[in-house]
């Protein structure tokens, strides 16, 4: 059986992995879990009433003590960039198995190091992937591969959510591009392959006289090996909160709206077509189902697949560069 270990206790950590991980365990689905409490750890002082099965700790090297290494599964869920230090602490003190929060990597050098510590000691590393385990995406990809539409032409995703509190009061991240489209990407290239980024750009975000650089939102387009296009909004501006993803085929159009949160946690797909329109709506916990995934995966000894995370993440770092680029040039127009 496995055990659990949650470093950082953020809104990641403390909002979405704890609450998932207390939800499968009280269900007492057996062969996943072992009978421990989940050890959590963070620097700063936390409380977490609510979740009394688990024990948290400031210190990390307690927090290590507490778990077996050898079955133990450890979430990396402090922000990008500040991952590879704790991961390779962690690997120097057995651990092997581990779940980490999206992107994989935030630069090029941190995304490459992963790689090396990996391969030389052979671990297991899940990337948070809800949209990916979600039964919305599943369904989306069925269809796509029907040929019952015609073929694949444009997918469009639409990210958009106001942001504002969160951008003014922490400092998870630095741009746009690290915050909703790390969903999107790797969907994109499940849904139509691997691809190549055609442009980028990300813009600020204003709030009253504060201004928040490369915050505003961004967008990224995407082409396919197969000839695919790829369009991902993400505005953090936005009145309105939206994820919602359009399928454009020869001869139909199938979007489809991911849960916007935990409390309510049902998928919608609509089908437009000459010959069909329909809508559905069905329940899609998509955050649970993959940690049920992983672990089962983990706990069976089989490959959890970090290629098109990879993939995805050098997209996302290759579009950062750009925009920064791109920012560089302008302010040193005349």
């Amino acid at each position: 059986m496995l055990q659990t270990l949650v470093l950082g206790l953020g809104r990641a950590g403390a909002a979405r992995h704890l609450p998932a991980l207390t939800r499968i365990t009280e269900a007492g689905l057996p062969g996943v879990f072992a009978d421990h409490p989940i050890v959590a750890h963070d620097p700063r002082p936390v409380e977490l009433p609510h979740l009394p099965r688990v024990r948290v700790t400031g210190d990390l090297g307690e927090a290590m003590a507490l778990v077996d290494p050898g079955s133990a599964v450890a979430h990396l869920c402090t922000p990008p960039g500040s991952r590879l230090t704790l991961l390779e602490e962690l690997v120097r003190n057995g651990f092997r198995r581990f779940v980490v929060e999206k992107p994989l990597g935030a630069g090029r050098r941190e995304l490459d190091r992963i790689g090396v510590v990996r391969r030389r000691y052979g671990l297991e590393i899940a990337v948070v992937a809800p949209w990916l385990a979600a039964g919305l995406t599943e369904r989306l990809a069925k269809l796509a591969r029907s040929g019952e539409f015609g073929a694949l032409r444009l997918v469009t995703v639409n990210q958009h959510q106001p942001r504002f509190h969160r951008s003014l009061t922490t400092s998870e991240h630095t741009n746009a591009c690290e915050v909703e489209l790390p969903d999107a990407v790797p969907v994109a290239l499940r849904l139509a392959g691997p691809a190549e980024l055609v442009d980028a750009e990300w813009s600020d975000m204003t709030c009253g006289e504060r201004e928040i650089p490369r915050l505003g939102g961004a967008s990224l387009t995407l082409r396919h090996d197969g000839g695919v296009l790829t369009r991902l909004r993400s505005d953090l501006t936005s009145p309105i909160h939206e994820r919602s993803i359009s399928l454009s085929l020869d001869h139909g159009i199938v979007t489809g709206h991911y849960p916007l949160s935990a409390e309510d946690d049902h998928a919608q797909l609509e089908v437009v077509s000459p010959h069909r329109s329909d809508r559905e709506v069905f329940r899609d916990d998509a955050l649970t189902a993959f940690f049920l995934r992983t672990y089962r995966a983990f706990r069976a000894g089989k490959p959890v697949g970090i290629d098109l995370h990879e993939r995805a993440a050098r997209l996302l770092i290759e579009a950062k560069e750009r925009c920064a680029r791109r920012g560089l040039v302008a302010s040193h127009a005349p």
